[in-house]
Order: structure tokens, then sequence, then C-alpha cells
């Protein structure tokens, strides 16, 4: 994977970077956390698809490394009529407290929009 470096204005190459079994791929997520700066990248397997690794670039580019381990069993365990195989995820909000980062993942299921916190695993429903 290569970058461009707008204020030095230079290409650079990401090593490790990673890629995905393209046979059991369900879907793959890669933007900037919302709170700036954080690149991630999420993909979801089959047949394990309320479990999975939300990767972060490094900040020199050095390459990607797992940030948090998700899992989403407690979420459909507690609403077991939500159809698991529709999460979207919507996006990373990032929050700093206590100078310790954690971030929150926002998903859409049909009918429900839900925060998870990706440090305590705690989760609430927002709509």
């Amino acid at each position: 994977m290569s970058y461009y470096h707008l204020d030095e204005e230079r290409v650079g190459f990401v090593n490790g970077s990673p890629t995905p079994s393209e046979k059991n791929l369900f879907w793959r997520y890669f933007w900037e956390s919302h709170g700036g700066g954080h690149l991630h990248l999420i993909d979801i397997y089959r047949p394990g698809l309320t479990a999975f690794e939300v990767l972060e670039m490094g900040r020199d580019y050095s390459g990607w490394f797992v940030k948090y381990r998700v899992d989403l069993d407690p979420i459909f365990s507690t609403y077991p009529q939500l159809p698991w195989y529709f999460i979207v995820v919507l996006f990373i909000a990032r929050e700093e407290t206590d100078g310790e980062g954690s971030s929150s993942l926002l998903l859409h299921i049909p009918g429900k929009v839900i925060s998870y916190n990706l440090r305590s695993n705690i989760y609430f429903q927002i709509f």
C-alpha cells in the first residue's frame, strides 16, 4: 500500500499491508476515525461475523497494528431478534479520557443504532 503525505509532498509505502482472504471476506471498512488523524481498517470474515479486529495505521506509516479485538456476541444475546448478518459499521468515534485513547464503534443493525465502547466492551442502544 502506498500513501501520499500532503505536508511533505512525498509518496511512501506502508510495510505489512493486510491482504484479505478474498474467499472468506464478508466486508471491509477503511476510514479515518472521527476525532481525526487515525486510519482504521476492519475486515469481517465468514463465518464469524460478530468477532473481528480493528487495525490502526501507525502514525509513522510503519504498518498496521491491532488496536482492538471486538466480540459483538453479547449484543446479539441481548437482542436475539437482530439479524447479525446485516451489521453495518457507521464509524469509529475517538475519545480522549485521562490521557488514554478510547474509541466507540457506532453500529447500524436494521431498526437500531448501537454504540459499542471498544475498550470497556460496554454497549447501549442510541436509536
